[in-house]
């Protein structure tokens, strides 16, 4: 059994022991008991508990900020998605505070994730999504961060500043991560290829697109664009909504030519009418084709009317950082706006740092949603015990 897959059962024999607990089937010392046998800290036994609900439920301690060490180091290590930094950042970074920045890279949330847990190390900055965020805060996986270190933070988007997955007014005024760039999920039309005008998740499920229509490969992309499709939330706990989101997909999948999470600015270069993706795929697309006004007629990117999930990477500190001072210098130095705007027009990504725009070159600038398409979207969340209900649906549709 691999790391990945001793995390999926770990997190469902803590489902179980939650609810048993809330059925009131075993005493708070036996949760206790299993919940340290099962591999959880003190600390995260007593958040669990209160989680679970019940008389006994304890709350988590209040979070107390230890003293910061300014003595400066000779370097770090970010732990990133692959091209997710231009390395002129790290290069400025160093000859700014004599700090060398070392990077290595994961593939996934659940990568990270399982290392972290395994008790890996090395690393003192590393970059999850959100609902991912909410999981190692949970494992206590996560240093809080000193704000005081990291005055950038002013320039924070307020929508970004204080989201469901880190908001200090739930956690005893602690955070935990400051957003590095953020995303879309919608789906990419080859204008040359399919006729009409598309701006509903109904395109990808119309018959009359059969063989026309890849679909990311990922469980919480296509449940959430079903879901959205359907008038519900793209984090549901509702399991008749579930239903009938993992339903529609299953009807769907003999019109889905394919299910591809690598090859999606490939499979828009090579014509496919309809692409779900993400929206620096179209960028990366239309500069591919030659980023000329024929190409941009030639791409769409759209994001549906019912909505559509929005993601967001992070900078955070893991717990087994060494170098915390030098840690909160570079999240400050990366947040500042000239810098983050500078990030953006190498990786394509849109920035939640105000004032960055005025950094960033144009064609990246482009992949920005305005103030009404994000009132459309909604954020990725941890799911906790209702996860595993999506790991079932997924399979069900993949195997349909």
């Amino acid at each position: 059994m691999n790391e990945r897959d001793e995390a999926r059962l770990q997190e469902k024999e803590l489902v179980g022991l939650c609810k048993e607990a809330r059925r009131g089937g075993i005493t708070r010392r036996q949760f206790v008991e299993r919940a340290l046998i099962l591999g959880l800290s003190a600390g995260s036994v007593g958040a669990l508990a209160a989680a679970c609900g019940g008389e006994d439920a304890v709350e988590a301690p209040a979070v107390e900020l230890p003293p910061m060490d300014e003595t400066m180091p000779s370097e770090i290590t970010v732990y990133n998605w692959t091209d997710y930094m231009d390395p002129d950042v790290r290069k400025d970074f160093k000859n700014e505070t004599g700090i060398k920045v070392n990077e290595s890279y994961f593939a996934s949330n659940e990568e990270l994730l399982a290392k972290l847990r395994a008790g890996a190390s090395g690393w003192d900055v590393i970059i999850p999504s959100d609902y991912m965020v909410s999981i190692l805060i949970k494992s206590e996986l996560l240093q809080p961060l000193d704000l005081s270190y990291i005055p950038s933070f002013e320039y924070i988007g307020q929508q970004f500043a204080a989201p469901i997955y880190d908001d200090p007014a739930t956690q005893d005024g602690a955070k935990y991560s400051v957003p590095y760039f953020y995303g879309t999920t919608g789906y990419a039309v080859r204008t040359d290829k399919a006729a009409g005008t598309h701006t509903r998740w109904d395109t990808l499920f119309d018959p009359a697109n059969s063989g026309k229509i890849v679909m990311l490969d990922d469980e919480r992309e296509c449940l959430g664009a079903s879901l959205k499709s359907l008038g519900f939330s793209g984090n549901t706990t509702d399991q008749a909504e579930l239903d009938q989101a993992t339903e529609k997909l299953i009807q769907q999948k003999p019109i889905v030519a394919a299910y591809d999470s690598l090859n999606r600015r490939r499979s828009i270069v090579q014509g496919i009418p309809f692409v779900m993706c993400w929206d620096f795929d179209a960028l990366l697309a239309i500069d591919s084709m030659g980023g000329d006004e024929e190409a941009w007629e030639t791409v769409d990117y759209v994001l549906p009317e019912e909505g559509f999930m929005r993601w967001t990477d992070n900078m955070c500190i893991p717990a087994s950082a060494k170098q915390r001072y030098g840690a909160h210098l570079f999240i400050d130095y990366v947040t500042r706006p000239e810098v983050s705007g500078k990030n953006a027009s190498w990786i394509w990504c849109a920035s939640p740092v105000d004032g960055s725009e005025e950094y960033t070159d144009e064609f990246a600038l482009s992949v920005r949603s305005s103030e009404e398409e994000l009132a459309r979207s909604e954020s990725f969340l941890d799911l906790g015990e209702f996860a595993p209900n999506y790991q079932e649906a997924w399979t069900k549709i993949r195997t349909a």
